[in-house]
């Protein structure tokens, strides 16, 4: 099956992150870099043993990890797992138009290939954590566009798409 992600605004390769590395984190640009992904909306890097680098790709996408590096640090100490939280925030620059991320690798493999051993216990463990998350947002909180909408606004398109996906109506 064909990919259907978005054609990328900006090309996100390792010569980049390693140049804006050097430009506004000289002490992180020797560090091995490896691409990890080139996702719908971001590049991820693994810097050295224990960071990442998470940039955006295209342009509608410049907002979340803004969005990010202002939420994550707010969120992380009410939450009972770990999560990203940026540890160096990039600057929009003349070789990049956004700003992006360094932040904590965390090792680990999808629960898709690896389920966990203790079901119970994992699902408990992310019961906490999205039970940490329904509180009430500040009245700062940021606006995304694409996500965070009642889910009745998204019913026609989602039952127009089943067809496309091979899915079979059962409810």
């Amino acid at each position: 099956m064909a990919s259907r992600e978005p054609v990328a605004d900006i090309r996100v390769d390792a010569d980049l992150v390693r140049a804006l590395l050097r430009e506004q984190y000289p002490e992180l640009a020797e560090l091995e870099l490896l691409e990890i992904a080139n996702g719908w909306d971001n590049a991820i890097f693994r810097l050295g043993d224990a960071l990442s680098v998470r940039l955006p790709r295209r342009r509608v996408a410049a907002g979340l990890i803004e969005n990010e590096q202002r939420w994550l640090p707010a969120l992380a100490s009410s939450l009972p797992l770990p999560v990203p939280v940026p540890v160096a925030c990039g600057r929009a620059s003349q070789r990049f138009p956004f700003r992006w991320s360094v932040c904590p690798w965390f090792e680990g493999r999808s629960a898709f290939d690896a389920p966990p051993a203790d079901l119970v216990r994992a699902a408990a463990e992310l019961a906490a954590f999205v039970n940490a998350l329904h509180v009430p947002a500040p009245a700062d909180h940021p606006i995304n566009p694409f996500r965070g909408r009642h889910l009745a606004e998204r019913t026609s398109r989602f039952e127009a798409s089943l067809p496309q996906a091979g899915a079979r109506r059962s409810f």
